[in-house]
């Protein structure tokens, strides 16, 4: 099982981002990883995001928008921030990266998600979809 989380800060209409740049590609990704041992998706989230991005994420905060059933389970959750500085990668990433694997959290505005090479690409349209609903509501 992977998770991922949208990290959304309301203050400047943004989601924080994994930009990739590996082996000639270019695209982004939902910040998140693989659960380890008996980890509930919760678990996954908060221990991944505070791993890659050292952002402490709490279990009432986290809220489950979708899943995907690809090659494996990959649940994806909601969480709000008020941080509005972007945060240095860390962990393995940061072991990883390299000048031909780059890994660079930056945050997105969420209107500019539809022109994002967001992967796995099904993924940018669920989550305009779910922001379009929430200025919907409050709109």
């Amino acid at each position: 099982m992977r998770v991922r989380v949208v990290i959304y800060n309301r203050q400047s209409q943004a989601v924080l981002l994994i930009h990739r740049l590996k082996n000639g590609r270019d695209y982004w990704v939902v910040p998140g990883g693989g659960a380890e041992g008996q980890e509930t998706p919760t678990q996954t989230a908060i221990r991944e995001i505070y791993e890659e991005l050292q952002m402490v994420l709490a279990p009432d905060g986290l809220y489950q928008l979708f899943v995907l059933q690809e090659k494996e389970r990959e649940v994806f959750f909601y969480a709000e921030a008020t941080q509005v500085t972007t945060p240095d990668i860390s962990g393995e990433e940061a072991e990883r990266a390299s000048a031909t694997n780059v890994y660079l959290p930056t945050w997105v505005k969420v209107n500019n998600l539809p022109q994002t090479n967001l992967m796995p690409p099904e993924v940018s349209g669920k989550i305009v979809k779910f922001f379009n609903k929430i200025q919907e509501d409050n709109g």
